[in-house]
């Protein structure tokens, strides 16, 4: 399967995992008692409890692609899977309402990091930035700082998951950037179970995206975080032609919103963990519902604002695979992407004066 890019077996991945999800929902009542996410959260735009535990099909999705398809084709698959269960383990348990510590969360996500490079032997080589790369063939230095930057893409993507359809659609548009630029250097493995782990989200997006009845949940979130991370750093590592800084603007939107979400919360001496509805898709839902969208459905209101910020990270992506060679074409996008991202952030905050008195005057 991983020699091919597209095949018809593989959709049956996206059918299995969008099945799984039916059931779910149709079940809800049975499990919603201790699967169910609360309405009552500062950052929650939805109005009725919704099960939090797609990721639960998706990765079932995944290992059934690997069980299947990936005969004689290596154990990467399987490796870059492994290195995920703490993460996703205390995720979900968060999920079912053990009420596990952002701490403990975060602890999880660095031991996962620590079993990819102990399972993958990889890590980021360099940065291709003078003094930084001198510092980074000290392999400790190097091997901390990749941990530290798949971190910090587990959390990106956990609290990008604020609107129908938006965290698994990064996910999906990150993923077919890596196997877009994994094909152009013949890396046919990364290609494979970029793929493979695509088609998973695919089908859990489809139920997402469409009717809002599912969520990933923080395992979920937390599992692709991990897999779009780690799939980054294999292709940094395995292909020096590739430039990280292209990699980087392939997940752009996500890591610029948490950036910015904890310089906001310094700025304002407000604990990194605490929610607030001062998020990009907050501030894009909100803008476009009091503008245009008032009359439309919640589910579609929701939606709608998860397409606008998808349109800019695709826009993103396909920039990645243009300058993935170019490191300072890399660099200056973005630094671009960046600072328009910034720029719109701060003029639609006035369409969120509710918002800004849920977070206590957050800015």
């Amino acid at each position: 399967m991983f020699g091919q890019t597209f095949t018809t077996d593989i959709m049956l991945i996206s059918l299995l995992v969008f099945g799984i999800g039916i059931l779910i929902i149709a079940t809800r009542p049975l499990h919603q008692s201790f699967t169910s996410d609360r309405i009552d959260k500062v950052q929650g735009l939805h109005q009725v409890p919704v099960p939090r535990i797609g990721g639960l099909p998706v990765v079932i999705g995944i290992i059934t692609g690997l069980w299947f398809w990936n005969a004689g084709e290596g154990m990467t698959g399987w490796l870059l899977l492994a290195s995920a269960i703490p993460v996703f383990l205390f995720g979900v348990a968060e999920d079912l309402h053990f009420d596990i510590s952002p701490a403990a969360r975060l602890f999880a996500a660095i031991i996962s990091g620590v079993l990819a490079v102990w399972l993958l032997h990889a890590w980021l080589p360099d940065i291709r930035v003078p003094v930084f790369d001198d510092i980074m063939k000290f392999a400790p230095i190097g091997i901390c700082l990749t941990i530290f930057a798949s971190t910090t893409m587990v959390h990106a993507y956990n609290l990008s998951d604020g609107l129908n359809g938006l965290c698994s659609g990064f996910a999906l548009i990150a993923l077919l950037g890596l196997q877009a630029i994994a094909l152009s250097v013949g890396d046919s493995e990364i290609a494979g179970i970029a793929n493979l782990v695509m088609f998973a989200v695919a089908g859990f997006w489809g139920l997402n995206f469409f009717t809002g009845k599912i969520f990933l949940g923080d395992g979920g979130a937390y599992l692709l975080g991990h897999l779009v991370a780690w799939l980054s750093i294999l292709l940094s590592a395995r292909h020096p032609e590739v430039s990280p800084w292209a990699l980087f603007l392939n997940t752009l939107v996500p890591i610029t919103d948490t950036i910015l979400a904890i310089i906001r919360r310094l700025r304002h001496k407000q604990a990194l963990d605490e929610p607030d509805r001062l998020h990009l898709h907050h501030l894009v839902f909100d803008f476009l519902r009091s503008r245009w969208l008032s009359r439309c459905p919640l589910w579609q209101q929701n939606s709608l604002a998860a397409c606008v910020i998808l349109v800019l990270a695709a826009a993103c992506s396909a920039t990645a695979y243009h300058s993935l060679g170019f490191t300072s074409s890399a660099i200056g996008f973005c630094i671009a992407y960046v600072l328009m991202i910034g720029v719109v952030m701060h003029i639609l905050k006035p369409y969120s004066s509710n918002n800004l008195k849920q977070s206590k005057g957050l800015s």
